[in-house]
């Protein structure tokens, strides 16, 4: 059972961070919807398993408190899943937990947790982490979110060796062998000089999307967009090779012209007429490439020879056509089917360049296998699940489950913890009317006379700075003990009845975390070797025994509180 808790008049005048706390034990799931809820929306659940479905929901939390020891799915196993799955990764996830060791401190570390909490839980210590992990994780998010937008200003090969450091941001350059690629859309200024800028930016950004993922795929370096036409290179900064370069470039070109028969359907059935052609150049050789300008502003792209000459073929090439040079053809002959054409007579060079067309290839269906299109008022989709990598699959799900919720009418909210106010007739004393009452009379000042000077096990300085000094509420979480903790040498018996050691472990680890947390002094060191002794599968007659010893402290620590307690105000019905 999952609770949301959120402000109790209802009113949120700003997004506030999200917290989902995931601990089985209710106690303690009650403090710390407490000591949050005054400063982010809390949600809490009460088991591994429901935990993970509020972190993959659009409540998708902003951090998680996550307890170790849980029945069912672990806190260990639930870290795993997050990890794995790109939608939750990036979610910094806190342990809490009573296991102390350094071993287990470092496993959960490794496991991908961002901090590790004990128990008896600091509401200080948790609140400070909280508030740190959270403004480091929005961080993050703002250098990841700028690092996203600048990288769409360099060609995608750039941007990462930019960041894993192989490449320098510095005034350089080098010659290298590389297959140059120019391709514009044949008479594309003259078709639109009477159509609206918007209309002319629309079809110019579709085609360069499509133009600019096929590259993309093919691996290639896309230097820059000029007007209509399209700059790329293969052989910087990666490369497989100049043959293998070079046959990629072609084969990319193959690819763009048999898009662009695609794209000329889509812009027919959105009224546009016209049928664009797109023309292809292709050159291999020796280039200058690297950094050009200053130091206050630079350019990475090539210059040379070779560089023009692609360009020059481009111009020469038929509209729906590829021309590629003779040094390219010497590197792609076996693999690519050409035909000679008759020599160009280009600017600037003072011989006939010998080319050759590429065979045009027949165009693919308008839908691909696996390709869900569908076009019609109100609704344009199209979606091709084998062009996303797994992170773009993890993002195009959420962008159709947000596009479903806003078909869909939406589902009944989780009942709110902190608005839930005693309907008539109801019971007093509910988890949330308690939470209200304890709350409000703490900011009134009522109830200072209400807690005595000592109660036998107790270190109530130690329990009343674990309730933040909330007198009322410390009262209230001591009731809470005393309600619910009775019965868990009994249950610890059921268990080891049913021969289920794991469940008696987890029931001795919870009551050990609950008393801590009040202050109590030496039950929980009775629960800790009992929990110790179940770990270790210890012999049966040693089990009895602490369970016996644990029983007498609690037995003990509950008479001490009911003497020492004052009966509770019934929260009165409206």
């Amino acid at each position: 059972m999952t609770e949301a808790v959120s402000e109790q008049d209802g009113q949120r005048p700003a997004r506030r961070a999200r917290v989902l706390v995931v601990d089985d034990t209710a106690d303690v799931r009650f403090f710390l919807v407490a000591l949050l809820r005054d400063d982010y929306d809390v949600e809490a659940a009460e088991s591994g398993e429901e935990g993970l479905q509020v972190a993959l929901s659009d409540r998708r939390p902003e951090i998680i408190l996550l307890d170790v020891m849980m029945p069912g799915m672990d806190g260990y196993e639930v870290m795993r899943r997050l990890a794995r799955d790109p939608r939750t990764a990036d979610i910094p996830v806190i342990f809490l937990t009573a296991l102390s060791s350094v071993e287990e401190e470092q496993f959960g570390l490794d496991l991908g947790a961002t901090d590790y909490i004990t128990k008896p839980i600091s509401p200080p210590v948790l609140l400070a982490r909280v508030r740190l992990h959270l403004e480091r994780s929005a961080n993050a998010k703002r250098l990841k979110t700028l690092s996203e937008q600048l990288s769409r200003y360099l060609a995608p090969q750039v941007y990462q060796s930019l960041f894993d450091g192989s490449r320098q941001a510095e005034i350089q350059t080098q010659r290298k062998r590389l297959t140059v690629f120019f391709s514009d859309i044949k008479n594309f200024t003259a078709s639109t000089a009477q159509w609206q800028p918007e209309e002319v930016t629309f079809l110019l950004n579709s085609y360069f999307e499509e133009m600019s993922q096929i590259a993309a795929e093919y691996g290639a370096t896309l230097d820059k967009f000029i007007g209509d036409a399209i700059v790329i290179f293969f052989g910087d900064p990666h490369t497989l090779g100049p043959r293998q370069d070079a046959v990629q470039c072609v084969r990319m070109a193959i690819a763009m012209q048999q898009r662009m028969a695609e794209l000329r359907q889509r812009w027919k059935a959105l009224g546009i007429p016209k049928a664009f052609e797109i023309r292809i150049g292709i050159n291999s050789g020796f280039c200058d490439v690297g950094n050009f300008g200053s130091n206050l502003r630079m350019d990475y792209t090539i210059i040379g020879r070779e560089v023009n000459l692609a360009a020059r073929l481009e111009q020469a090439a038929e509209p729906g056509g590829i021309l590629i040079s003779r040094d390219t053809y010497d590197l792609v002959q076996g693999d690519i089917e050409v035909e000679e054409r008759e020599p160009v007579i280009a600017k600037g060079f003072s011989e006939p360049i010998t080319v050759y067309a590429v065979r045009k290839t027949p165009a693919p269906p308008a839908a691909a296998a696996g390709v869900i299109q569908c076009d019609r008022p109100g609704l344009r989709l199209e979606l091709d699940p084998g062009r996303l990598t797994p992170a773009q699959r993890a993002d195009a799900a959420a962008e159709l489950r947000r596009a479903l919720d806003s078909l869909e009418p939406a589902p009944l909210a989780v009942a709110s913890i902190a608005a839930l106010a005693p309907a008539p007739g109801a019971a007093a004393g509910t988890q949330a009317s308690r939470l209200a009452a304890v709350q409000a009379a703490d900011t009134a000042g009522a109830g200072d006379e209400a807690l005595p000077d000592s109660i036998a096990g107790i270190n109530l300085t130690v329990g009343l700075s674990r309730a933040m000094n909330m007198k009322g509420f410390y009262i209230s979480m001591l009731r809470r003990f005393m309600d619910g903790r009775a019965d868990t040498p009994v249950r610890i018996r059921e268990a080891l009845a049913a021969g289920d050691l794991k469940a008696a472990e987890l029931l001795s680890h919870s009551l050990r975390g609950v008393s801590a947390q009040i202050g109590a002094t030496q039950l929980p060191q009775d629960a800790e070797a009992l929990e110790q002794a179940l770990r270790d599968n210890a012999p049966r007659e040693g089990i009895d025994e602490l369970l016996l010893r644990m029983e007498e402290s609690l037995g003990e620590l509950m008479e001490a509180l009911r003497s020492a307690l004052p009966p509770p105000d019934p929260v009165k019905s409206p």
